[in-house]
């Protein structure tokens, strides 16, 4: 394999071991309550998890949820899109 190729292929290796974020963004139209009751739903974090995560939301327009890998976080944004609730995931930086 050719120098280049083999760079190419270590790269991308690397790539896929990096944590992937979900990002929950802040709306004018869901309620705080149903925010926290969602993240504690979809995540199963406490409920002084939840609060310090959606104040996060509300006051800093948004935050990062959970971090992992790329299929997880892909589920998650699903979920926390069927509550109609804005959310992405990005390589973590």
């Amino acid at each position: 394999m050719t120098e280049f190729g083999t760079d190419l292929l270590e790269r991308t290796d690397t790539m896929l071991d990096v944590p992937w974020e979900v990002i929950l963004w802040d709306d004018p139209v869901s309620l705080i309550s149903l925010v926290v009751r969602v993240i504690k739903k979809v995540f199963n974090y406490d409920t002084a998890k939840a609060e310090r995560l959606t104040m996060q939301v509300h006051h800093e327009g948004k935050a990062v949820v959970w971090s992992g890998d790329k299929e997880t976080a892909a589920a998650y944004c699903v979920a926390l899109h069927s509550y109609a609730l804005g959310a992405t995931i990005q390589r973590s930086q």
